[in-house]
């Protein structure tokens, strides 16, 4: 009998959606202590919440495509883009944030980019061959 990697879905939907947040919201209190300390200007603020929700996003992406058995593209691409999702449905919990269809459609195209560079770069990778 074959040993096969397990098809549990925890491990194409759950565990990169956690780390995709972990990285993302990790990058984000990175950047908010920056700002708040004087380190880093206003100026830098959409480069500061930009740049950890595309390696969360990639991260989400390329580790999900690297583990799927078949149509790795299109589940990276999927776990990638509901990361964008997770982060939505939190983002109504808001009350006080008013929405702002601008930056909304530019972290949309970022996450968009994002999950195909990593689903891209997930699927590419090698995966390794046990022996016995």
């Amino acid at each position: 009998m074959k040993h096969t990697e397990s098809t549990d879905n925890a491990v194409f939907w759950a565990a990169p959606l956690l780390l995709g947040m972990l990285i993302t919201f990790g990058g984000l209190l990175a950047g908010a202590c920056l700002l708040a300390s004087g380190t880093m200007g206003m100026q830098m603020r959409p480069l500061i919440v930009c740049l950890p929700f595309a390696a969360g996003t990639i991260l989400t992406a390329g580790w999900s495509a690297r583990r799927a058995p078949a149509n790795r593209l299109v589940l990276g691409m999927l776990t990638g883009l509901s990361l964008l999702g997770c982060l939505f449905l939190l983002s109504l919990t808001l009350r006080e944030a008013a929405f702002q269809a601008v930056a909304a459609g530019m972290i949309s195209g970022i996450a968009v980019a994002s999950s195909l560079t990593g689903a891209i770069l997930g699927a590419a990778a090698k995966t390794k061959k046990r022996r016995r």
